[in-house]
């Protein structure tokens, strides 16, 4: 039996994932036609990258669901039928956009797969060129691997590294993929890293193409997910020692989302002007005109104070509804309204990494240090006199601030084990919930595997509550 993950993006390989986008040869030609040359190749990578822009992931809902599926923000009740799902976490097997994110990551893998498999079989190029292709395939097939991971398994600290994890596409071909232990990703992702980060240069001039900190900086947010602290805090320490990036300022932070290319970037996935997806661009579902339809909640607002420069910055009254709160990080690039090019790397985060791993090592002094170098930036006094057995809370406390509604939060809180927990809860302005609290334990706060996954392959086993 055909696999749907091999048939649906052996398909989409060859066809553009987004008629807005202009898509390079590699997407639209045979790979043998396509990925023969250093030329051909280099055209793939744009192509792997155009996938990743897709709405169905970092162009909108990647970003979008793990926020809403949480505590910092809420669904209005007057909405435009998006996101329901995710919001009230009722997830059904067909449910169209967990099901696209799963099409779309095995799309981009495919690419990266493509790329990782043909030039080894490269007749030109310098060893420069075809080491960067493939570094910057493996660094993106890792980066989606890592992605669907945290998505549709339930997190390492939970459920252990013998739990079902997802299948660890290295080559596409005939077949019934079964899904890969937790501990067997881990594993791939980690190699795949590593070699990445031997490929790459260390490039901190250019935040649009994978270099070797980018490497490391996912190294150390997958070994924090995985709970090796000590290997966080030593890809993290790679990243911040380097000297080549700086925490955003105060004040450049009101404009920091819709521009690119700063020093506080390490991995930003490029988004030009012609690239727009109109009413489906990330800002557009937060801000009116728009849909609008997320707001911030107060849960999130209330922990605040009013003169921390990320509140003054992104957390405004609602246009139209003052008692409500809306996203400013995203109110648009290149004079297009609600365009947003993801960081998805970025300094600031990896300061957090080492904070909450040496938190977790009983590290509470340095740990508080990298805190405080956030705080310094955010005009927020240094945490000094702080408990060792609060120095954690606070960690995790600065880390939903400063990343807050950049698709973290959901994952954060399951693999810390804390439930999701929703205080402004019941209010006739949001869009009514089955309930208040979810479980970080409970099978349902993972998504399923797509039925029609379910449906062709029947070596993948469905998630439990399904």
């Amino acid at each position: 039996m055909r696999n749907y993950i091999i048939y649906i993006f052996l398909l989409l390989s060859f066809t553009a994932c987004n008629d807005k986008l202009t898509l390079a040869p590699a997407v639209s030609l045979p790979t043998e036609d396509a990925l023969t040359s250093i030329a051909g190749v280099k055209a793939g990578i744009s192509g792997m990258y155009a996938g990743m822009r897709s709405v169905n992931y970092y162009g909108r809902n990647f970003l979008v669901i793990p926020e809403i599926a949480a505590d910092n923000v809420y669904l209005s009740a007057t909405n435009s039928n998006r996101f329901g799902s995710s919001f009230r976490i009722t997830w059904l097997t067909a449910d169209a956009d967990i099901t696209s994110f799963w099409n779309q990551a095995y799309t981009v893998i495919l690419r990266a797969n493509n790329i990782i498999n043909n030039v080894p079989l490269l007749k030109d190029g310098t060893e420069k060129e075809k080491n960067d292709a493939l570094g910057q395939a493996l660094f993106v097939r890792a980066l989606v691997h890592f992605d669907l991971l945290r998505t549709f398994s339930q997190p390492y600290a939970i459920a252990g590294g013998s739990a079902m994890g997802i299948p660890y596409m290295t080559k596409f071909e005939v077949g019934s993929p079964a899904r890969n232990t937790q501990d067997e990703v881990y594993t791939q992702l980690i190699k795949d890293l590593t070699q990445a980060k031997s490929l790459l240069a260390k490039d901190a001039a250019n935040p649009y193409n994978a270099n070797a900190y980018a490497a490391s900086a996912l190294l150390a947010r997958v070994y924090l997910y995985k709970g090796d602290n000590a290997n966080a805090v030593t890809e993290a320490s790679t990243v911040i020692s380097a000297g080549s990036y700086t925490i955003v300022a105060a004040s450049d932070l009101p404009d920091f989302y819709n521009v690119s290319g700063t020093k506080e970037e390490i991995f930003t996935l490029k988004v030009l002007a012609v690239e727009t997806l109109g009413s489906d661009d990330v800002g557009k579902i937060y801000l009116k005109p728009g849909y609008g339809d997320i707001r911030v909640s107060p849960d999130l607002v209330k922990l605040f104070d009013t003169n921390d420069a990320r509140y003054q910055s992104f957390i405004k009254p609602f246009t139209g509804s003052a008692k409500e709160y809306e996203n400013e990080k995203y109110y648009g690039q290149d004079g297009i309204f609600g365009l947003y090019s993801p960081k998805i790397l970025r300094i600031s985060e990896q300061y957090l990494i080492r904070a909450e791993a040496n938190a977790k090592l009983g590290n509470y002094a340095v740990a508080l240090q990298d805190l405080n170098a956030i705080r310094a930036n955010r005009t927020q006094a240094n945490l000094v006199n702080i408990p060792d057995a609060d120095v954690l809370a606070n960690v995790l406390l600065e880390r939903r601030k400063e990343m807050m509604f950049e698709g973290h939060r959901y994952f954060d809180l399951l693999r810390n084990k804390l439930d999701i927990v929703r205080n402004f809860c019941g209010d006739p302005l949001e869009l009514n919930t089955p309930s208040c609290t979810y479980a970080a334990t409970s099978p349902t706060v993972i998504p399923p595997i797509p039925q029609r996954e379910i449906d062709v392959n029947k070596s993948i086993v469905q998630n439990k509550g399904y």
